[in-house]
C-alpha cells in the first residue's frame, strides 16, 4: 500500500496547502533533470503521484477513508507517468530557476503566476591601485582610469534613436514568451524573457546610431579616489554605484590597494619597525641617538650597557589605525657596529681598554671549568 503522506514527508491528514508546499520542495529536489539523488526519477514519480491524489479534496478524502482502495470509488487509473503526454497544471520553470541564476520570480508553481521583469543591473568593477608607503600611511587622493560601461547619452539607454520605441512584436509587449518542451516525462510549458526586447516589452523604432541599439557604450572613465590614512595592502575601497551601468542601475567600483615597500621601515598592521646602528662606546656608556620616525626625527635614549639586538618602543609613533583614531607604535632595533678600520689613536685607546677589561681572564676560567668536566 502506498503511503502518500509519508512520500511527501507529512503527517496523515495534512492540509492541501501543506501538501502543495511539500510537493514544491520535493519536486525541486528529485526532478531528474537537476537532481543528483539516487533513483531520482523513481522518487519524482512517487512524489507526483502522491500530489495528484492529496491535492484534490475529493481524492484526498477517499484516500484518507479507504487507503489504496480509494481508486475503486472514482475510477482513478493510477499514476500514468509523463510518458503519456500528461500535462501538469503548473510551470516547471520555477523548479529550474534556482539552478539557472536568473533573477525571475514566476510565483506559485500551481497556476498562480506573478510576472516580474528581469532587472538589468551593471556588474561590479575591480581596479588595482598602487601606493607608496608614505601615501598609505598618511592618506592621499589619487586619480584612477578604467573602462566603464555606461548608458548611451543620445538615446538615454533606450537603444532607440531619439528615444522612440514601439511594442515588441515577439512578446506583444509582455516582455515574456511561452515555450514548450517535449521530454520523456511529458510536455512542459515554461516562460522566458523575450530575447527581442530583453523583457522590456518595447523595441526601438530605429536603432540608436551611437550604441547600435544596445543602450550601453564603453568609455574611458576617470575618477578621483580619496584614500584614508592607515590603509594597507589587500584593503579595498568600495565606491557604490560607480561600476558598470545597466538599464536598472549600476554596480559598484572596488579599488584594491597595494603598498610599495619602504627603504627603512617595515610594517605590521599599524606598527612599524626599523633598525639603526650604534657604536660600541654608545652602547657601553649610553647615549641619546637620533632615530627616524614617520613624522620626522626623534631622540632615543640608549642606556649604558645596551646589547646589540635590543628593541626599543616609541609609543604611538606608528601608523594610524584605518578604522580608529589611535596609532600603532614604532619599534627600533639597535645594532652595535664594530669598526672595520681603526686609526692609530683608536688602536692605542682600545689596547688600554683591553688591559682594563677582565673578560679574557674570565673566559680562560670558564673554559677551564668546562674542560675539567670531560
Amino acid at each position: 500500500m502506498s503511503d502518500y503522506y509519508k512520500t511527501l514527508g507529512l503527517a496523515k491528514g495534512a492540509s492541501v496547502d501543506e501538501v502543495k508546499k511539500a510537493y514544491k520542495k520535493l519536486a525541486k529536489k528529485y526532478h531528474p533533470d537537476v537532481s543528483k539523488e539516487d533513483n531520482a526519477e523513481k522518487k519524482f514519480k512517487e512524489v507526483v503521484e502522491a500530489y495528484q491524489v492529496l491535492s484534490d479534496s475529493e481524492k484526498k478524502q477517499n484516500y484518507d477513508n479507504y487507503g489504496d482502495a480509494y481508486k475503486n470509488f472514482q475510477g482513478h487509473s493510477g499514476f500514468s507517468g509523463f510518458g503519456q503526454g500528461q500535462r501538469m497544471d503548473f510551470d516547471f520553470e520555477d523548479i529550474f530557476n534556482q539552478f539557472s541564476g536568473m533573477n525571475i520570480d514566476l510565483g506559485d508553481l500551481f497556476g498562480r503566476r506573478k510576472q516580474k521583469a528581469r532587472q538589468d543591473f551593471g556588474q561590479n568593477v575591480k581596479v588595482n591601485l598602487t601606493l607608496s608607503f608614505k601615501e598609505a600611511a598618511f592618506g592621499t587622493e589619487k586619480e584612477i582610469a578604467f573602462d566603464r560601461i555606461t548608458k548611451c547619452s543620445p538615446c538615454k539607454g533606450t537603444g532607440a534613436e531619439n528615444g522612440k520605441v514601439k511594442t515588441c512584436k515577439t512578446c506583444n509587449g509582455n516582455g515574456r514568451v511561452l515555450r514548450q518542451q517535449r521530454t520523456p516525462f511529458g510536455v512542459f510549458q515554461s516562460q522566458a524573457t523575450c530575447h527581442e526586447c530583453r523583457g522590456e516589452g518595447k523595441t526601438a523604432e530605429k536603432k540608436c546610431s551611437k550604441c547600435n541599439g544596445n543602450g550601453l557604450i564603453t568609455k574611458k572613465t576617470k575618477l578621483k579616489v580619496k584614500v584614508p590614512e592607515g590603509i594597507n595592502t589587500a584593503n579595498h575601497l568600495r565606491l557604490s554605484g560607480k561600476g558598470h551601468e545597466g538599464r536598472d542601475g549600476a554596480g559598484d567600483l572596488y579599488v584594491v590597494i597595494f603598498v610599495d615597500k619602504h627603504d627603512i621601515f617595515k610594517r605590521d598592521e599599524a606598527d612599524v619597525y626599523a633598525e639603526i646602528p650604534i657604536s660600541f662606546t654608545e652602547s657601553a656608556l649610553g647615549a641619546t641617538v637620533e632615530v627616524p620616525t614617520l613624522g620626522g626625527k626623534a631622540d632615543l635614549k640608549v642606556p649604558a650597557g645596551t646589547q646589540t639586538g635590543t628593541i626599543f618602543r616609541l609609543k604611538a609613533k606608528g601608523i594610524k589605525n584605518v578604522n580608529a583614531s589611535s596609532h600603532g607604535d614604532e619599534y627600533i632595533k639597535v645594532i652595535i657596529e664594530t669598526p672595520k678600520k681603526v686609526s692609530k689613536k683608536q688602536r692605542e685607546l682600545l689596547a688600554k681598554l683591553e688591559k682594563e677589561e677582565q673578560l679574557a681572564k674570565k673566559r680562560k676560567s670558564f673554559f677551564k671549568k668546562v674542560l675539567g668536566k670531560f
